[in-house]
């Protein structure tokens, strides 16, 4: 039995989620034919189920795409303008990749 707590113990949270985005999204620009030469980012402002004390880790993952066949799969993910209720999520292309799905996994640690 411990006789007493850690005070640097702190109850972390933990919240997740796999979010999927194609050309039936509002404002899906990453499916364009004949792009312009600079790169096409479509920006998701996702919202935890619950507010953090502080500011949390955020990690995104790739996990999975639709890139057209005749095209170098060109996709970049990640978490952007974090805060205690969100965060940004950025998908970006550039040249004249067409991205038709995407599949983007998230974990945000932080306090409770």
């Amino acid at each position: 039995m411990l006789d007493a707590i850690n005070p640097s113990l702190v109850p972390i949270k933990m919240c997740s989620a796999i979010v999927e985005f194609d050309q039936s999204t509002p404002d899906w620009t990453l499916a364009q034919e004949n792009a312009p030469e600079g790169s096409r980012t479509y920006v998701s402002n996702i919202l935890f189920d619950a507010p953090f004390s502080n500011v949390p880790i955020v990690h995104v993952g790739l996990s999975g795409f639709d890139i057209d066949q005749r095209d170098s799969a060109r996709i970049s993910v990640h978490a952007a303008a974090i805060t205690s209720t969100g965060f940004d999520l950025r998908i970006q292309t550039w040249r004249n990749t067409r991205v038709y799905k995407v599949e983007v996994s998230w974990i945000a640690l932080g306090q409770a």
